[in-house]
């Protein structure tokens, strides 16, 4: 939760130029141990849109994107960020923009839309220890540079 309030602090301080603190107090967690517990919490969130009425109908739930991302979003978000086509960065290849951005593409589709590194694997066409090198290396050139999924959308 640090990493994700962090990013969207520096992202929504950047965007609107001001500085300082978004979030004042940390979030509160809760360790759920009982499996009543958790799928409680489970609905809770997930009702959240209809709550807030942003979707009319349960119907709605089905397509709502949670995080505001999808695969699709971050292929694009990569594709501007290396100014290179979408279908050259999934394609097979080791040439080095290519090879950064598969591997940002790994760690943010693994970290930011939990998916797991076997359906990731399939999707590009590579191994699951491939993915798993890939996630490793996208964290480091995330870290490097500072680079967050949603500064610029």
């Amino acid at each position: 939760m640090r990493r994700l309030l962090t990013g969207y602090g520096v992202a929504y301080n950047k965007k609107h130029k001001r500085h300082g603190q978004l979030f004042q107090n940390r979030y509160k967690s809760i360790i759920s141990q009982e499996d009543i517990y958790l799928k409680e919490l489970v609905r809770y969130i997930h009702l959240n849109p209809l709550r807030a009425k942003v979707l009319n109908e349960m119907k709605e739930l089905d397509g709502y994107a949670y995080k505001g991302f999808s695969f699709e979003k971050i292929l694009n978000r990569l594709s501007g960020l290396f100014e290179l086509d979408r279908n050259y960065i999934i394609g097979k290849g080791r040439q080095k923009r290519r090879v950064e951005a598969r591997d940002l593409l790994c760690y943010w589709a693994v970290n930011e839309l939990g998916m797991s590194q076997t359906d990731l694997a399939v999707r590009l066409g590579m191994s699951t220890a491939g993915v798993g090198y890939a996630v490793a290396r996208g964290e480091m050139i995330a870290n490097k540079h500072q680079c967050q999924l949603f500064n610029q959308e």
